[in-house]
């Protein structure tokens, strides 16, 4: 929960600058369209420490709601691809509640660490991004929202 409202917190979470800045992992980032990210992404799970070339598609973004990405990476004997819905919706109280869900495949090293070990990780770094975020945010540094979704696009995760 945010004391900040959707529509701020959404010009945040779609400021690829910040998001470069914050995004867990993230060596480098470059906005391709306003709706494609490409992304150099390293993140450590046990011994495994792989560098991810990694391309965000947005598909869906109804601001200052709904925030939809489509996520592939590829390392070196390592893939994942996901599908990640973020959404933001005003309390009551005049506090924001950002609710964030991904289906994610794995496959290569990483997937034999078996389900249990990526998800703590994964736990981690989604929490580590969202308290750096809000620290961000409470910074009241200059945000520019940028990001918008591909016209046609649907997520889908491959099988």
């Amino acid at each position: 929960t945010s004391s900040h409202s959707p529509e701020t917190l959404w010009t945040y979470f779609t400021d690829p600058a910040i998001l470069e800045e914050v995004g867990p992992g993230v060596e480098s980032m470059e906005l391709v369209s306003p709706a494609e990210i490409d992304a150099v992404l390293s993140v450590g799970v046990g011994s495994i420490k792989p560098t991810f070339d990694v391309d965000v598609t947005v598909t869906k973004a109804e601001r200052p709601g709904v925030l939809e990405m489509q996520v592939g990476g590829e390392a070196s004997r390592n893939s994942f691809e996901a599908v990640a819905l973020m959404t933001l919706s005003e309390t009551g109280e005049g506090t924001t509640t950002c609710d964030w869900e991904a289906t994610t495949n794995v496959s290569g090293l990483l997937a034999s660490l078996g389900g249990r070990a990526l998800r703590s990780v994964t736990e981690k770094l989604v929490t580590d991004f969202f308290e750096d975020m809000e620290a961000v945010v409470e910074d009241g540094r200059p945000a520019v929202s940028k990001l918008e979704a591909k016209p046609d696009a649907e997520a889908t995760l491959e099988e």
